[in-house]
């Protein structure tokens, strides 16, 4: 039985003649009859981790938030009495959120691959919508209005990404639904969410806009004619787009073309609208927005910018609220020309203007995202204001309260939010999937309040998610795993609390980027506030390599394998009297110890060969307050200056994830990956630690052990991602240079250009157009002459 056949399901009441209408309602939809056999109407037994549904219920840290607050006296006691959220994942789960606080009934959607999410598991009611692929169910506009129908939900929130910026589903919504858009009218989204529309309208209301051509381009020749007209580097990009899908640099005409092509295919996928158009792309501005909530009654409230510069491939990775660079006249300025667009399209709801800054202040409109931001939590945490009950309210034809609109909105502290995706920074961060099989948020921040005027009792953390231990993420949605937010008084804490919450957050069982988010939260430009759109690839010319840890924290990683190896030590030489050390686990009486670190995942200290180090305690030092260790580095056999490490408060058991010491004064919190029988594998500030101990019979040893041969892989073209093959670009027996593109892979609606990497000819083609791949298949193979071959033989035995 698939997942659509088990259409609908309730906790709540959703009486058998509802449920009848929901199953009919949605067969229809789908070009199916009905069948009540299709309905099953449950109370929680086709779900599985009821714990991990208890754990994100309206009382958890992570979804009862502080900042989330109800401000507003209303006549009405709710806005509506039941919200659909035409949405999938954390936004639907935050969505949800909001409405249990006002006592709103849910229902979430979800197709056949989400029967298990998180935002399904939460709401009140749940009804699929189709299969996996989104064009077939939550880009599918019948399927929803029949799921509104059939439930009959008074009002829809459209979320972020999918159809939350259609004009034609809002307008099926309120017209042929008979429910509230929870969102811009038609005509404003119509207005603002055409880029090449938006911008006309931009200039018509006084707005300052970049420079660009303001018609839709035909084609990639096209493209490098008004590109070569504006003037290289030139940004290329999709009409509907948004989220970084679409969107392309172009240095050059082929880069121009190229461009084109790439944008025109995701954002036809992705909004179902391969309109281009190409403007002037500024180099190394700050990309500042305004939030902002209008209502029906010409109320417009301007809240405190939010800075999005640091950005990957022109998607959002950190945000903060506010900006290092704005004066209070600068963002006077933008928040006044915001409102003065939102009124130009008679907006009302959610709405986020964004523009680009230069370091002298001067701001350029860059588009209107007619939704609820990704990034919205950093405005909620520094304003204590509900963005998503405002929207509610203001749906519901209530308006604004003076207290918002009449001034520019205050805002207390500071705010940042990391995105927390499934993808492999070390692998030119290639899309992840897979299971979650480990899943724990830092929850002793997120209990944890900010005290003080500017805290006033706020989370430290919050972690916006929609998913659970236990879950999938799947190949066909967005990689998001979660949106990890901190918050201090001053940015400096609130980069602080960023950070342990980093070394907190513990995702295992599929790739994630929590190393590259760590490695852009301690670096010293972050720190300063000297960021620009331009600061990964200034500071990563080369790509992410790794974190490259610095002395005392390679010594404290190497204590902390010490202290856990022999925790481990003692445990298993006291179970039942069974196992004795041997001589293993113990440092007191001058023995020694030798761990060797080295990288994890080939990345950890980007690339360098395996560091040693002699360990010993240091009795003479240590009291009953804490231990001090002695880590010395041996090179080459010779032993380097000794070093000391003070450790107390030690914080871990057998078989944890985390563990957390304080060292020299300060606390450290490391993750164990993976525990071996001489070592352990572990992630500390964000780098990957193979740490393995010895004792010094056993170093003695390894001189007379034979490296590892490496496996050579050059003779294939593999998939670096689970996704579909879109295209080929070579048959057999082509010749191709270095660099040449070969095939492009598209995964997570993103899409992925495989290049040759070599002077070769093709020997076999081994996929076809259209198929699903899986990580490491096989597309190509390349005919590698025989005399590399053989080099690269003898290069081994010579190892």
């Amino acid at each position: 039985m698939s997942a659509c056949d088990k259409l609908c399901r309730t906790k709540q009441g959703l009486g058998p003649d509802t449920t009848a209408t929901a199953a009919a309602a949605a067969a229809a939809a789908a070009g199916g009859g009905t069948n009540s056999s299709n309905v099953m109407t449950t109370m929680g037994m086709r779900f599985m981790c009821a714990a991990a549904a208890a754990s994100k219920d309206a009382s958890s840290p992570s979804s009862s938030h502080v900042s989330e607050q109800s401000k507003q006296v209303h006549a009405k006691r709710k806005p509506f009495d039941k919200v659909l959220i035409a949405n999938r994942g954390e936004i639907a789960c935050r969505v949800i959120r909001t409405c249990k606080r006002l006592g709103i009934q849910t229902v979430a959607i979800y197709s056949e691959a989400d029967s298990h999410a998180l935002h399904v598991r939460q709401a009140d009611e749940a009804i699929c919508i189709g299969p996996a692929p989104s064009l077939q169910s939550y880009l599918s506009i019948p399927k929803i209005i029949a799921a509104i129908k059939a439930t009959g939900a008074q009002a829809v929130h459209p979320g972020y990404g999918f159809l939350s910026e259609n004009k034609l589903f809002s307008k099926a919504v309120e017209e042929e639904a008979g429910a509230v858009f929870i969102g811009p009218t038609e005509y404003s989204i119509d207005a603002m969410g055409d880029k090449i529309t938006s911008k006309k309208l931009a200039l018509a209301a006084g707005v300052h806009t970049v420079p660009g051509y303001q018609g839709i381009v035909k084609d990639g020749e096209e493209a490098a004619r008004i590109a070569g007209e504006i003037g290289y580097p030139v940004m290329i990009k999709a009409s509907a787009g948004g989220g970084g899908k679409g969107m392309r640099v172009a240095y050059n005409d082929q880069e121009a073309k190229e461009g084109f092509r790439l944008s025109t295919e995701e954002a036809r996928k992705s909004f179902g609208d391969d309109r281009i158009f190409v403007e002037k792309f500024i180099e190394n501005p700050h990309h500042i927005e305004i939030q902002l909530v209008a209502d029906t009654h010409g109320g417009v409230a301007c809240f405190p910018e939010r800075e999005c510069s640091i950005q990957r491939r022109n998607q959002k990775v950190l945000e903060e609220s506010p900006s290092m660079l704005l004066t209070p006249k600068t963002r006077q300025a933008m928040q006044e020309q915001a409102a003065m667009l939102a009124r130009a399209v008679q907006y009302r709801s959610a709405g986020t203007v964004e523009f680009l800054v230069d370091e002298k202040q001067n701001f350029y409109f860059l588009e209107m995202n007619t939704r609820l931001q990704v990034e919205h939590p950093v405005t909620e945490y520094v304003t204590g204001e509900d963005l998503v009950e405002h929207m509610l309210w203001v749906a519901a034809g209530e308006a604004l309260p003076p207290r918002l609109t009449s001034n520019p909105v205050p805002f207390k502290g500071w705010a940042m939010e990391a995105r927390v995706y499934a993808e492999d920074p070390l692998r030119g961060f290639l899309p992840s999937t897979g299971q979650l099989i480990t899943y724990r948020e830092p929850t002793h921040l997120m209990g944890s309040v900010v005290e003080g005027e500017e805290g006033s009792g706020v989370p430290a953390v919050r972690v916006d998610t929609g998913v659970y231990e236990g879950a999938e993420i799947s190949m066909f949605y967005d990689p998001m795993i979660s949106k990890l937010v901190a918050f201090g008084t001053t940015r400096k804490e609130a980069l602080k609390k960023l950070n342990e919450a980093l070394d907190s957050y513990v995702i295992q069982g599929l790739s994630h980027n929590l190393c590259f988010l760590k490695e852009l939260a301690r670096h010293p430009r972050f720190e300063k506030g000297a960021t620009s759109t331009k600061f990964i690839p200034e500071e990563f010319p080369e790509g992410f390599k790794g974190v490259k840890l610095m002395e005392q924290e390679k010594d404290h990683a190497v204590a902390s394998a010490v202290l856990m190896y022999l925790m481990k030590a003692d445990t298993l030489s006291t179970v039942e009297g069974q196992l004795a050390s041997n001589g293993r686990g113990d440092l007191h009486g001058g023995e020694r110890l030798f761990v060797h670190l080295g990288g994890g995942r080939g990345g950890g200290e980007g690339g360098k060969e395996e560091e040693v180090f002699e360990v010993m305690l240091d009795s003479a030092a240590s009291t009953q307050a804490g231990t001090v260790i002695r880590v010395t580095p041996v090179e080459g056999g010779k032993e380097g200056e000794a070093r000391s490490v003070a450790v107390t408060d030690i914080d871990w058991e057998l078989g944890e994830p985390l563990f957390r010491a304080h060292m020299d004064g300060a606390l450290r919190t490391l993750q164990c990956l993976r525990a071996h029988t001489l070592g352990y594998d572990l992630f500390f500030g964000g780098a990957y630690l193979a740490l393995r101990v010895y004792t010094p019979q056993e170093q003695s040893f390894l001189g007379y052990m034979l490296p590892l041969l490496e496996v050579d892989k050059s003779e294939f073209l593999q998939c670096p991602m689970p996704g579909q093959l879109i295209s080929l670009a070579v048959e057999e027996g082509d010749e191709v240079e270095a660099g040449q593109e070969l095939a492009v892979v598209e995964a997570m609606k993103m899409q992925n250009i495989l290049r040759a990497p070599m002077k070769t000819r093709i020997a076999k083609v081994r996929a076809v157009v259209g198929a699903s791949l899986k990580l490491d298949q096989v597309i190509l193979d390349f005919a590698v002459q025989k005399g590399r071959m053989e080099e690269g033989k003898e290069r081994k035995q010579k190892q």
